[in-house]
């Protein structure tokens, strides 16, 4: 949530500068005034209190005013900042409700380009049409919901031990659609028995989805995505390396950064917000885990990867 404060400025910033050297110059008045032998004390002591009295009066005055627009400024920032939270429900509740449909007529394409072998080359094309606009308005919806959880704040509520492998399974099948468009294989090293760690269902599933559609996003046709898992110390780490374009060591310092823009760009003008590996740290970290990205330069490729802690991690814990 952002901190909203009262700037001073214009001809406030005047006031701010007219009220601090007032107060120097009574300082110093007073300091003269002290000093002065007592008889010519008595003589100008009236005035004094006369000028204290009216000084202290516009003081006041515009102290009272600062501080009624102070007020003022916070009741208007608290209407803007509750108006504003109603937008964005409002845009991601509609947005939320569109994905279904838009989901299950990008499912029905695709089992009509699948099954449909014998029909005319005409029609054949058309589905495949409305299969890739239908995934890129599910990538544009997705991007709309990540920046909705970003400005709600990411909260992970529903931790328990489980299962992972079925998880990425589920996403690779969601994503394989534009793997085989732009020929490149997805090879899974990760055994169905794999360690069991905590984890929430939705959150793994966000975690998964970005860094596999990312991999895809910024590789070459005819490459390869490899995905596998490593066991170390009580927790499971998951690996999603691609052979795509790489990254520079200034992307590598902001790569995890909301809105972060790095010098590749998708390799078919595939939409991106620079919102998704931003959710994947801060939904790894809700989960009690780290990201971790690396690459040895452009066109070198890049590995993405997350530590969760494992069943045995806890129980060690806690004997």
């Amino acid at each position: 949530m952002k901190s909203y404060r009262l700037h001073v400025g214009g001809k406030w910033k005047l006031v701010y500068y007219f009220l601090t050297n007032i107060s120097v110059i009574i300082l110093i008045v007073s300091g003269i005034f002290l000093i002065l032998p007592g008889h010519i004390q008595d003589t100008i002591s009236t005035g004094i209190y006369i000028i204290a009295g009216i000084s202290g009066l516009i003081i006041g005055t515009m102290a009272a005013k600062i501080i009624s627009l102070n007020e003022e400024l916070h009741e208007k920032v608290s209407a803007w900042r509750k108006r504003h939270e109603n937008i964005h429900e409002y845009i991601g509740n509609v947005v939320h409700d569109l994905r279904s449909p838009v989901a299950s007529i990008n499912m029905i394409a695709e089992v009509l380009d699948n099954e449909l072998n014998n029909i005319d080359p005409t029609y054949k094309e058309l589905i495949r049409s409305v299969k890739k606009s239908t995934h890129a308005m599910l990538d544009r919806i997705c991007c709309i919901l990540d920046n909705s959880k970003i400005e709600k704040g990411i909260k992970v509520d529903n931790i328990q031990p489980g299962n992972p492998f079925n998880v990425l399974i589920d996403v690779i099948k969601k994503h394989q659609i534009l793997a085989i468009e732009k020929d490149i294989k997805i090879s899974v090293n990760i055994p169905p028995n794999v360690q069991a760690c905590y984890f929430d269902g939705e959150a793994l599933d966000n975690v998964f989805s970005n860094l596999i559609s990312n991999a895809i996003k910024y590789s070459l046709p005819k490459t390869k995505i490899e995905i596998y898992h490593k066991l170390s110390n009580g927790t499971i780490e998951f690996f999603v390396k691609d052979q795509g374009l790489g990254m520079t060591e200034d992307d590598l310092s902001k790569v995890f950064g909301e809105y972060a823009k790095l010098s590749a760009r998708p390799t078919h003008d595939e939409p991106s917000t620079g919102l998704g590996l931003s959710i994947v740290k801060k939904l790894v970290e809700q989960m009690d885990g780290e990201v971790n990205a690396e690459s040895e330069g452009k066109n070198m490729g890049s590995v993405f990867s997350f530590k969760l802690k494992t069943l045995s991690n806890v129980r060690s814990l806690s004997a």
